[in-house]
């Protein structure tokens, strides 16, 4: 196959790109200033899979590699299984998904790694696991993590104060059982768990009846209760451990307050090999959205004060930030209703993967290749999908066909098996027309009636 005249983004702008896919790989890749000609009978991108195919000025981008997704299968199959995952991943513009270790059972040990991984086989996405580590298997990490027939991507760690399988604050000891060496990632959920239950007692001395309203506004609490002092707390703890005892990479999930920017900015000046990532609901939403959304807006870290939001808005589009990833953490409409104490968090996005990135970018100023990048090439280097996340010579031909219009997202089209989206209504200026695995489509747009294609 070879594509004349697609259009792609550069650190000035865009610019005409033109390649060969030959074994599943981007051969011949060049950029010129202007279209080359092409052969009378070239085809029309998206109608053939050989020959030579005019793109016409078609944006394409690398796949996106979304590192932080719940998948729930096993064990959680009404809320996601791994062939809807699959299908919105795709809809994305998303080759490849690192899942968290929260499924049923929790991956913990080999057996779990496995069962697991013989389930997402079948759905045709690509993928790696993050390991859970709680007391049950910390013995077992090392061995885990350094064995190279599993698909491990890194060590997951629900940091803080508190009981629970997977949640593990003993830094010390987690040090000692890490391997001696290897390229395998070390990730945060930070949030301090002593601070977040001193918010809890607090608030409950003072009005524990909120925790049983369903109305709206009664979850702003969830905010309150996981603050961002909760966070802030964590996160320096966390980087502390990093400079003196493990001078390794580390990652901080889904950062939510520009406090944790800088502190990461400060400890990476001391030497501390420490990347982050953002999702899409830490810069497209803040608290006042609660009176809209309600149980639909409740995910960990929580939402924050739209000051807080306008600043990491600013510090997305400085670079200050790696990685964008989104968190997907669908929960059925039933689950989700229930009083504030016990609807569930997260809230489903891979299915708008780069339709929200070009959103952010829209109304940060981040550049369009480097908002790309945060996506695709940056993810694939921190997470080990190597030869991944760029149109290059020699690299996986994974692409993503971009729309020059914007779309409308309508809920009732939503392909995670949950059945919503927190975006429902929003005009998204870009669209993913289709998504291309080593050469072949996987993902061919919507149809007149809003039907997933591929």
């Amino acid at each position: 196959m070879q594509i004349l005249n697609a259009k792609t983004f550069t650190d000035s702008g865009t610019t005409w790109m033109h390649f060969d896919v030959r074994d599943g790989r981007f051969a011949h890749v060049r950029q010129t200033p202007e279209a080359l000609p092409v052969p009378t009978g070239a085809a029309a991108l998206g109608k053939a899979a050989s020959g030579v195919i005019d793109a016409k000025g078609a944006m394409l981008v690398p796949a996106g590699i979304d590192v932080h997704v719940h998948s729930r299968d096993p064990g959680l199959t009404h809320k996601e299984t791994w062939q809807t995952l699959a299908a919105g991943a795709w809809r994305g513009g998303v080759i490849a998904v690192c899942d968290m270790p929260n499924t049923n059972p929790m991956t913990l040990t080999r057996a779990a790694i496995l069962e697991k991984a013989r389930i997402a086989e079948a759905s045709g996405v690509q993928f790696a696991f993050l390991l859970g580590v709680g007391v049950s298997n910390i013995g077992q990490v090392a061995g885990l993590l350094t064995d190279k027939t599993l698909p491990l991507c890194g060590l997951k760690v629900f940091y803080g104060k508190t009981t629970g399988e997977l949640v593990y604050d003993d830094l010390e000891t987690l040090a000692k059982s890490l391997p001696e060496s290897g390229d395998k990632i070390i990730v945060f959920h930070s949030e301090d768990q002593c601070t977040i239950d001193c918010n809890h007692q607090a608030k409950t001395k003072a009005d524990s009846a909120v925790f049983q309203r369903k109305d709206n506004d009664a979850f702003k609490v969830h905010s309150e209760i996981r603050s961002s002092e909760a966070a802030h707390e964590s996160t320096r703890v966390i980087l502390e451990w990093a400079l003196k005892s493990y001078r390794r990479p580390i990652h901080i999930a889904h950062i939510s307050t520009p406090v944790e920017v800088e502190m990461v900015a400060e400890y990476r000046a001391k030497g501390v090999p420490v990347t982050c990532e953002v999702a899409p609901h830490h810069l497209l939403l803040s608290t006042d959205d609660y009176a809209k959304l309600g149980p639909l807006a409740k995910m960990n870290p929580p939402l924050r004060s739209p000051k807080e939001v306008e600043a990491l808005r600013r510090m997305t589009r400085d670079g200050l930030i790696d990685v964008y990833a989104t968190d997907h953490a669908p929960h059925t409409r039933e689950e989700k209703f229930v009083e504030v104490a016990k609807s569930p968090s997260g809230v489903p996005a891979v299915e708008l993967y780069y339709p929200l990135l070009f959103e952010i970018a829209r109304l940060t100023g981040l550049s369009p290749a480097k908002a790309v990048a945060m996506a695709a090439s940056r993810p694939a280097e921190l997470f080990g999908f190597p030869l991944q996340g760029k149109i290059a010579n020699g690299y996986i031909a994974d692409w993503t066909w971009l729309s020059d219009q914007p779309f409308v997202v309508r809920g009732e089209e939503t392909v995670s098996k949950c059945g919503w989206t927190p975006y429902d209504g929003w005009q998204l200026p870009r669209d993913v027309l289709g998504t291309w695995n080593r050469g072949k489509r996987v993902y061919a747009g919507r149809d007149t009636r809003g039907t997933v294609r591929g």
